[in-house]
């Protein structure tokens, strides 16, 4: 039954990402959906797994660990989309095959040297920014974008591939303004042709309640939860 659900879900997400798309001259294949899973149950993400999602984002390392134990077999894309503390570092890096919240140099600093420790080659990750101006959420303020990633250089095995942003509350116009805003920026940093960043940005915008417009507006991979899960009991 509830695989049903979430494929029922499923499916009218995907047409809605169609419909979006053809409004703003996109093709669908663009578009990656990320099913968070916080607070999600190990049962109903073998589910998700059986529709066909394979890319799962949590926030929390603890919550993460076991269920990468318990999912240790299946071929998942882990992508850690919390606020990252120092001191979780070393297992994000173990668990995590993208990372889509880094602000600050010293985040750099420590991946850095714990992928040469692992002797890894590269860590995918999303720069946030925060556009909307509230104190309660990280991110890069928009006048520091360029500046920071121009120190970036000295980090070869962290890998910008794109910017991250969580839409605000409010009106249709006031979501749409800040997401075309997210992608003005990366159009500004495409331009720079940063040697250390990924030429072509992804966009990493829209939740369950403005995927839409996030996919209008540039969006390549949507985090979506409460729409494909329903409400969450913690």
């Amino acid at each position: 039954m509830m695989n049903r659900l979430i494929q029922k879900r499923l499916e009218t997400i995907q047409e809605n990402i169609v419909r979006s798309c053809q409004k703003s001259g996109r093709k669908s294949d663009e578009i990656k959906i990320i099913a968070v899973t916080k607070g999600i149950q190990v049962e109903l993400m073998q589910e998700a797994l059986s529709c066909g999602l394979n890319r799962f984002g949590e926030n929390r390392v603890q919550e993460a660990e076991s269920k990468r134990i318990a999912l240790e077999a299946e071929p998942i894309e882990w992508h850690f989309i919390g606020q990252l503390q120092r001191n979780k570092i070393p297992k994000v890096v173990e668990y995590f095959q993208y990372v889509h919240s880094l602000d600050r140099i010293n985040q750099f600093q420590t991946i850095e040297k714990r992928l040469e420790m692992q002797k890894e080659k590269m860590l995918p990750v999303f720069l946030q920014v925060n556009l909307t101006g509230k104190a309660t959420q990280a991110g890069l303020d928009k006048q520091e974008v360029l500046p920071f990633l121009e120190s970036l250089y000295c980090f070869p095995r962290v890998r910008v591939i794109g910017l991250m942003t969580i839409g605000p509350q409010g009106s249709e116009e006031t979501i749409r303004r800040i997401f075309h805003e997210l992608y003005q920026i990366k159009e500004k940093i495409e331009e720079q042709k940063y040697s250390w960043v990924s030429p072509i940005l992804a966009l990493s915008m829209g939740m369950s309640d403005d995927y839409t417009i996030a996919v209008e507006e540039g969006a390549t991979y949507l985090r979506l939860g409460r729409c494909l899960f329903g409400e969450r009991s913690y």
